[in-house]
């Protein structure tokens, strides 16, 4: 998220709504699109004295929820701001029924680097310096983990127990969805990862820690200094309550071979200095106490969550609803590697 569109001019009622929650800003305002994302748009706002927040956003046709959740991530950074888990900070949020007229929040804009490759990683770190990051990222994602849903006004995010469940009926869910339409090389897939879904369904624990679960914790989801302090976490909207197995697993698979085929690019853990996996999870332990017997199975959910994402990116490259379709073979290669990695961690 470090490419930025050009900048766009407010309406009047926009301008008004912004200088209302921003008493210390200095209008007019011009905003600039971040992009990176698809699952919720964000851009830039300045003003005129060159002041600049953050605005998040669902997409266009998009009221909210699910993935475009801006209530779900402001209420949780809101929630965050007083404990040690590195957020930014809420300034405003807005409802369907103000000037956007769409649920939306604005934050303060924190610098740093939000390194999603491991040719960025090496251009802004040296290899000291990316280990401190690395491990800085586990203590904070322990730091979280440590926070208690009901102590910081977060008891009602989710259920409590059985997020394992809740994610095999997700998925599950969008595999039957996929196959309503499935051509017959898409068939092949949905097969192999029904199965997978079904063994994962039979192994994983029965559930009841019901911590705070990011559901995407990785360093390119975060913001970090030139000496390598995570200063923020970012990319809030799949918040629930579950096990913390569960996102130290999704932060694991990202040293994976499967995540460079999906990302494009070598992921920044895998650059000189980075900590290895087994030091990630020493790290934690260290710092949590957790066992981590059951990884294995929570590492192969993740890679499962995510050869399903992939097959269903593909699906909707085919349909065109996300542009051209030359990426749809890459998405479905993609998803065979994240069920091989799947199954190898079942094994």
């Amino acid at each position: 998220m470090t490419t930025s569109t050009r900048p766009t001019a407010l309406p009047a009622e926009v301008e008004a709504w912004l200088a209302r929650g921003l008493p210390e800003a200095v209008p007019p305002f011009r905003v600039e699109r971040i992009t990176g994302g698809y699952s919720m748009l964000t851009s830039r706002v300045i003003d005129s004295a060159g002041q600049v927040w953050v605005l998040r956003q669902p997409p266009r046709g998009q009221a909210g929820g699910g993935a475009h959740d801006p209530d779900r991530e402001s209420r949780t950074m809101s929630a965050l701001w007083e404990t040690d888990v590195p957020v930014p900070r809420v300034r405003m949020t807005g409802t369907a029924e103000d000037p956007l007229g769409v649920p939306c929040h604005v934050t303060d804009f924190v610098d740093g680097f939000v390194v999603t490759g491991a040719a960025q990683a090496e251009q802004v770190f040296d290899a000291a310096t990316l280990r401190v990051a690395t491990t800085n990222l586990t203590t904070a994602l322990a730091a979280l983990h440590a926070v208690d849903p009901e102590t910081v006004g977060l008891a009602d995010l989710g259920p409590k127990e059985n997020y394992n469940g809740r994610q095999i009926r997700r998925w599950g869910s969008i595999l039957a969805a996929i196959a309503e339409t499935a051509s017959p090389e898409v068939t092949q897939h949905l097969a192999a990862l029904r199965a997978l879904g079904d063994v994962l369904a039979r192994r994983l624990p029965t559930d009841t820690a019901g911590r705070l679960v990011h559901g995407d914790y990785r360093l390119g989801n975060t913001i970090t200094a030139p000496d390598g302090t995570i200063r923020a976490i970012l990319d809030w909207e799949l918040v629930t309550r579950g096990e913390p197995l569960a996102d130290l697993g999704s932060l694991l698979v990202f040293w994976d071979a499967p995540a460079e085929a999906m990302l494009g690019t070598p992921p920044p853990t895998t650059a000189p200095g980075s900590l290895r996996p087994d030091e990630v999870v020493e790290t934690y332990v260290a710092a949590t106490g957790a066992s981590v017997d059951d990884l294995p199975l929570y590492r192969s959910l993740a890679s499962w969550r995510l050869a399903c994402l992939c097959l269903r990116t593909a699906v909707r490259f085919r349909a065109g609803a996300m542009g051209d379709d030359t990426d749809s073979g890459a998405f479905l290669r993609t998803t065979d590697l994240w069920a091989e990695r799947a199954a190898e961690e079942l094994s």
